[in-house]
């Protein structure tokens, strides 16, 4: 058998100097398959596990051959059907339709991390021409597995290296396995960001299998769904549902590429924060369904802003994702912001809002601020000096009041229609705030403007707080409604 490629093979050893080819050692004997298990599900399925020496051997190409798994069964006290001490080439027929169920090349068959292997038999497995023959609950099938080695210079008739059978094991006569009912989760879970030999990014994952899930697996294939969101996006699995939401193999890695998955166009470490759990799962196609719980939640990348307020985040969400939020503020949302951090924010939104890019004044200079953004801001009309004009205060924590007339001006500054004579004129049948005694002439208006287009209204009780400090998390939602709002005083 295979006498043509050891022809080969040999005229090669002959033309090629003994330094550039050698045979591999090939095994003397080999280890049994491990944990053989069987489970129904659309026909008869036999699991094994395969023993280390057998994996190494694969894996480093040690040997010069062929290694098959060779499945013998019988039904109830029946005989076996290939009972033979040794496997040889005629144990097994590759032209007969039931034999080809029961015999094959171990490296065809896919193992998973466990290193279990999976087979399937149906009615024609058999002989049988329907599915309602395989009669589990009057018979019992019983099967057993071992290994065979055949090298490539062996000839017709020799018999294979063979291993001993596995355990026997037998489903049907009234008794079937019982599929799990709960599966723990995943645990330890970790990610890392790496790249391919292209400099294309993707996450390395891994974790920690217990025990119990490993058991589990040896007897019903267990998968992997890695879940995954970008930011503040819905997890994939929330948008998909299982159905539509693929496993992996059991393992305890994977090189996740999400943009392969078609789950995002990009990945921008620096812009993003990238979030993964994972669990396992059990999906036979007969029976329901086994979920377990999700693993830890790891995430990666560079958050859109932190040390917010819960009530506040859905609108710095949205915020974040039109790049409202600059870097000098998104370290602790729930600070006052300064003058000099607002005319940052402020000159950030005119140019997302405009499409254009904002220029410093020419020529004026503060003597406690050479901040780029504050002379752009200044140029922009949405901030002025303190004092005599010369020094800008830029640490100097904003005032609602200040807060309010700043963004009035940043509007204008975006839409021309939006002037101070605007304002003044669309807000003459607004109700004075109950604490309006406290403000500067300059907050008036600007504040009352806001209270009506809703872009803040105060403490709901009719006042303003004009001389209450404004929270980064505060100037960036005002921002943002102004910008959410515009529709409103746009029309008037």
């Amino acid at each position: 058998m295979k006498k043509r490629l050891f022809a080969l093979l040999l005229a090669m050893v002959l033309v090629l100097p003994a330094s550039v080819f050698s045979f591999a050692d090939n095994p003397v004997n080999l280890e049994a398959p491990q944990n053989a298990n069987l489970y129904y599900d659309q026909g008869i399925r036999l699991r094994w596990t395969l023993p280390q020496s057998i994996v190494n051997a694969m894996e480093n190409e040690e040997w010069d051959g062929e290694l098959y798994y060779c499945i013998d069964w019988k039904v109830n006290n029946g005989p076996w059907h290939y009972d033979v001490p040794k496997v040889k080439s005629g144990t097994y027929d590759w032209d007969k339709e039931e034999d080809v169920s029961f015999f094959g090349y171990v490296t065809n068959l896919f193992y998973d991390d466990n290193k279990v292997q999976d087979v399937f038999f149906t009615h024609w497995s058999f002989g049988y021409n329907t599915d309602e023959e395989i009669d589990l609950a009057n018979k019992k099938y019983t099967f057993r597995v071992r290994f065979a080695f055949e090298a490539y210079e062996s000839e017709d008739g020799d018999d294979f290296i063979t291993s001993p059978y596995s355990n026997e094991v037998s489903i049907g006569g009234g008794d079937l396995p019982q599929a799990p009912k709960t599966l723990d989760a995943p645990q330890n879970l970790k990610v890392e960001l790496k790249f391919d030999d292209d400099n294309r990014p993707y996450f390395a994952l891994n974790w920690t299998n217990p025990e119990s899930v490993s058991k589990i697996n040896e007897a019903y294939p267990i998968g992997v769904k890695i879940d995954f969101k970008a930011g503040n996006g819905m997890w994939h699995s929330e948008k998909e549902g299982h159905d539509w939401w693929g496993a992996i193999p059991f393992s305890t890695s994977d090189n996740f590429d999400p943009i392969e998955e078609d789950y995002i166009d990009k990945i921008v470490i620096e812009e993003n924060v990238y979030y993964f759990r994972v669990l396992y799962v059990y999906e036979p196609v007969e029976s329901p369904r086994v979920v377990s719980s999700f693993s830890n939640i790891v995430k990666i990348g560079t958050p859109a802003y932190e040390s917010a307020s819960p009530w506040a985040e859905k609108e710095l969400d949205q915020a974040a994702d039109l790049g409202l939020i600059t870097d000098s503020i998104k370290g602790k949302m729930n600070d006052p912001i300064t003058r000099e951090e607002f005319a940052e924010v402020a000159v950030n939104f005119y140019e997302i809002v405009t499409g254009k890019k904002a220029e410093p004044h020419p020529t004026k200079t503060f003597k406690d601020t050479t901040n780029p953004e504050v002379l752009k801001a200044f140029n922009l009309g949405i901030t002025a000096g303190a004092g005599d004009g010369t020094i800008f205060e830029p640490k100097g924590k904003l005032l609602r009041q200040q807060m309010a007339a700043m963004i009035t001006r940043t509007i204008s500054a975006c839409y021309a229609e939006i002037t101070p004579d605007f304002i003044a004129n669309d807000v003459k049948g607004v109700a004075d705030f109950k604490d309006q005694s406290g403000f500067l002439a300059y907050g008036i208006n600007p504040a009352k403007f806001m209270a009506k287009y809703k872009i803040t209204v105060g403490d709901g009780k009719g006042n303003f707080g004009p001389n209450d400090t404004c929270t980064r998390e505060q100037a960036v939602m005002f921002l943002l409604r102004s910008y959410l709002n515009k529709d409103l005083y746009m029309s008037n």
